[in-house]
């Protein structure tokens, strides 16, 4: 497999952890990054902040498209863009576009296995977050989200 390869296939996992709320493969996958929305850690709270329902996931699919990868010549370090859409269908409503944004990413490669070493969520455009996160607050820019 190509380090591109790789590094999408990275950048895919994170996807199918946070929708198959499998959160010891997030915590895995983000364990050398900083997470950051809009170049700026969101405050601690919103590590527990995401609604999971009866199925154990939260009802989101992630889904990642335009991406760009670069690797320097070295071979050890990566840049990454895409953007992401987020949809959700929790019982009782219909299927929404809950959040748009783009993903810049950082990456390393680590003992031969491309890492995560930043993930900052940018240029978002919100959604109905009420379903998919207890305080969206916690999690984007207070003045980008309504209470």
């Amino acid at each position: 497999m190509s380090d591109r390869e790789e590094i999408e296939a990275l950048m895919l996992a994170y996807c199918r952890a946070i929708d198959g709320g499998t959160w010891d493969a997030f915590r895995a996958l983000m364990a050398r990054a900083r997470w950051l929305v809009e170049g700026e850690a969101p405050a601690p709270a919103s590590a527990n902040n995401v609604i999971v329902y009866e199925d154990g996931t939260p009802r989101t699919k992630h889904v990642v498209t335009n991406i760009a990868i670069r690797v320097d010549p070295e071979g050890h370090r990566a840049e990454g863009h895409s953007y992401v859409t987020v949809f959700q269908q929790v019982p009782g409503d219909p299927l929404r576009t809950i959040f748009t944004g783009e993903y810049f990413d950082s990456f390393a490669k680590v003992e031969g296995r491309w890492v995560f070493t930043e993930r900052d969520i940018r240029r978002p455009l919100y959604g109905d977050l009420a379903k998919h996160l207890k305080d969206p607050r916690a999690t984007f820019p207070a003045t980008a989200v309504s209470p």
